[in-house]
């Protein structure tokens, strides 16, 4: 069985299935900002969503924006847009949650009450 973590760092290893950006991501983070196994496994769901709307957009991009209906013949939307709008948004959820979207910096500004009055 494989081991799950490195022996040099003593961090967990990204999981196979997950794409080389994803996975360059896993490592960079936990090393860097996610500690706990809940942050590491929530992080991993959005890695998966952001590897799904990755394919959705790639899928997109081969077959058109839009498809023509067997039945009807009528023209409508790419039914995989709707797949890639639910993946990032379930991606982004992730990262606001793990503050992955802010640098520690802006998260303190951001979080405190008044503004900067040393710029006026």
């Amino acid at each position: 069985m494989e081991k799950t973590e490195d022996k040099k760092e003593g961090l967990p290893k990204p999981p196979e299935y997950l794409s080389e950006k994803a996975k360059d991501l896993f490592v960079y983070y936990v090393r860097h900002r996610i500690k706990t196994p809940g942050q590491i496994a929530l992080f991993i769901r959005g890695l998966e969503a952001m590897d799904q709307a990755d394919e959705c957009g790639k899928l997109i991009r081969q077959d058109g924006l839009y498809q023509v209906s067997e039945r009807s013949k009528m023209t409508r939307q790419n039914p995989l847009l709707n797949t890639q709008k639910e993946a990032t948004a379930q991606m982004l959820k992730v990262w606001k949650a793990l503050y992955l979207n802010i640098n520690r910096e802006q998260r303190l500004i951001n979080t405190w009450p008044f503004k900067d009055l040393s710029s006026q």
